[in-house]
C-alpha cells in the first residue's frame, strides 16, 4: 500500500516521503512492501506495520528505503537498546523482539531448504538461544581520526555509509570490550600515528582480553610507552600488526606465550588461539552448537569420522572424544597446526590434522581413501558444492553440516538428496549472532537404507 507513488526518472532516488504496509521480511531482516507493484525493502520495519518511510536507492527490480516513522507498530516491536541502533551498521534487528528473531531465522532455514531444495519432511531441531547482550568475543573495529569532532573514532561502520560511527559503547560487544570505546579513543588520540592506525582486532579469551592494532607506520618509542601504559591499566594483551596476519606480535611478554589465548569446550578441552585465528565469536553459542553437534551424531566410540573446514579443531577433538578416530582438514595451515598444537595439550592422539584447500580436486588426497562413519562439514558462506560430490562418494552412514548461510545450504543439500541416496532427518537453526540477520545452523543427514 502506498499513498505517495514513486515519482520522477528511472534510478533517480525521490525524495517525497511514502506510507507504506509491510507485508513479510526479507532474509536481511528488512520489511518488504509494494509501491505500484514494486518491491521496496523497508530497513527498521517489520511484518503487518504501516510506516512512513524515505527511499535510500532505486533499483530496476526492486527499492530501498528506510523507515522514519512507525504509524501503525508490530507487537513484535521492543525499543532498541542501544544508542546507535539505526545508524550503525552491525545490528539490524534489535527493533525485533528476541524471541521473534530466532523464530524469523527459523523460518528462514525452512524456506530455503523447501524452495531451492524441496525438503519439508524432517525434523525441526529446537531453536538454540543464549544471552543477547554482551556475546561478542571477537570483532573487528574501524578506526577513523576526525580533526572536525576532536576525537578519534572507534567502532563499527554507519549502515548506510563508509564511516565509522560516533559511538561511545557497543552492548553486543563482551562487557570489558564494550566499556573501551571511549578510553581506545582518548589513548589513540594521544599516538603520534593515530592517523595511520585503520583497525583494532578484538580477541577475547575465558581469562584474557587481546587487541590486535593494525599499524600502517612504526609507533614511536613514546607510542610503544602509550600503549604498554594502556595494557598495563586495563589488563589487556596488546598487539601490533604491522604488514599481514603472519606480522601480529605481543607488544610485552604478556601475549608472547602460544599459550595466552585460550577458550574451554565442553568442561573438559582446552583449545589454545592466536588474536588472528578464526574462532567463534559467541562462546556460549559455541558450547551450544558443539553439544548439539555430539548428541545428533550420537557417536558410540568405535567410528572413523571425518570433519571438513575443521579449523582450529573446535568440533575435531570434540568428536575424538566419542570416536575411534578423526581426520580434521583445513585450508589454513596455520589453523591445522595449533589444532595439532591443541590435540596434544589435551592428550587427545586418535586425531590427525591435514592441510588442502577443499574447493579444488581432492580424489588423490590421503584422507580421501579411507572409510568415514560419519563426516562433519562446516564450511564458511559460500557452502561446499565442490565437496558434495566426495561426500557421495565416500558415503559415510551420518553427515552433520554446520551452516552459517541457509542458502547454501540448501544448494548443497539439494545435491546429497537428489544425487546422492541421503534423506535429511533434521535441521535448526542457532542464534549465534542476536540482532542481525545472520543464521547458523544444522542439518543431520542419513544414508538411505
Amino acid at each position: 500500500m502506498s499513498r505517495n507513488p514513486r515519482r520522477g526518472r528511472r534510478n533517480r532516488v525521490p525524495t517525497e516521503p511514502i506510507t507504506v504496509t509491510i507485508h513479510d521480511l526479507a532474509h536481511d531482516g528488512r520489511g518488504v512492501a509494494k509501491v505500484a507493484e514494486k518491491v521496496v525493502f523497508v530497513d527498521g520495519a517489520l511484518p503487518q506495520e504501516e510506516v512512513i518511510a524515505i527511499y535510500t536507492k532505486v533499483k530496476k527490480e526492486y527499492d530501498e528505503a528506510q523507515a522514519t516513522e512507525v504509524l501503525v507498530p508490530s507487537k513484535d516491536r521492543v525499543e532498541p537498546f542501544c544508542d546507535v541502533y539505526g545508524i550503525c551498521g552491525g545490528c539490524r534487528l534489535q527493533h525485533l523482539d528476541a524471541d521473534r528473531q530466532i523464530d524469523f531465522k527459523a523460518e528462514q532455514l525452512r524456506s530455503n531448504l523447501s524452495r531451492q531444495a524441496g525438503l519439508t519432511e524432517y525434523q525441526q531441531l529446537p531453536n538454540l538461544r543464549g544471552e543477547s547482550q554482551h556475546y561478542r568475543y571477537k570483532a573487528r573495529l574501524g578506526v577513523k581520526h576526525v580533526p572536525a569532532k576532536e576525537r578519534v573514532l572507534v567502532g563499527f561502520r554507519e549502515r548506510l555509509t563508509p564511516y565509522i560511527v560516533d559511538m561511545h559503547r557497543c552492548p553486543i560487544l563482551e562487557e570489558k570490550i564494550d566499556a573501551l570505546i571511549d578510553p581506545l579513543s582518548t589513548m589513540i588520540g594521544q599516538l603520534s600515528i593515530a592517523s595511520k592506525l585503520p583497525q583494532i582486532e578484538v580477541a577475547v579469551g575465558d581469562e584474557a582480553h587481546a587487541l590486535s592494532f593494525r599499524v600502517l607506520e612504526a609507533p614511536t618509542e613514546e607510542d610503544l610507552a602509550i600503549f604498554k601504559a594502556f595494557e598495563a591499566e586495563h589488563d589487556l594483551i596488546i598487539y601490533l600488526q604491522p604488514g599481514n596476519e603472519s606480522t601480529t606480535t605481543a607488544l610485552t611478554e604478556k601475549g608472547a606465550s602460544d599459550q595466552a589465548l585460550y577458550y574451554r569446550l565442553l568442561d573438559n578441552l582446552t583449545l589454545y588461539f592466536k588474536p588472528y585465528h578464526f574462532t567463534q565469536v559467541n562462546p556460549a553459542m559455541n558450547n551450544k552448537m558443539v553439544k548439539q553437534a555430539l548428541s545428533l551424531l550420537d557417536l558410540q566410540g568405535d567410528e572413523q569420522v571425518l570433519d571438513l573446514f575443521c579449523g582450529l579443531g573446535n568440533f575435531t577433538l570434540a568428536l575424538a572424544t566419542q570416536a575411534q578416530n578423526v581426520i580434521g582438514v583445513e585450508g589454513d595451515k596455520s589453523l591445522t597446526d595449533w589444532a595439532g598444537r591443541n590435540a596434544e595439550f589435551n592428550q587427545i592422539s586418535n586425531v590427525e590434522f591435514h592441510c588442502a584447500d577443499l574447493t579444488q580436486d581432492q580424489k588423490d588426497a590421503p584422507w580421501m581413501n579411507r572409510h568415514y562413519d560419519a563426516i562433519l562439514i562446516d564450511p564458511p558462506r559460500s557452502g561446499a558444492l565442490e565437496m558434495m560430490p566426495y561426500l557421495g562418494t565416500l558415503l559415510p552412514k551420518k553427515i552433520l553440516y554446520v551452516s552459517c548461510h541457509p542458502a547454501t545450504l540448501a544448494r548443497d543439500l539439494a545435491v546429497l538428496t537428489k544425487e546422492y541416496p541421503y534423506e535429511l532427518v533434521s535441521a535448526g537453526v542457532m542464534d549465534m549472532f542476536p540482532h542481525t540477520a545472520h543464521v547458523e545452523s544444522m542439518a543431520l543427514l542419513h544414508l538411505k537404507d
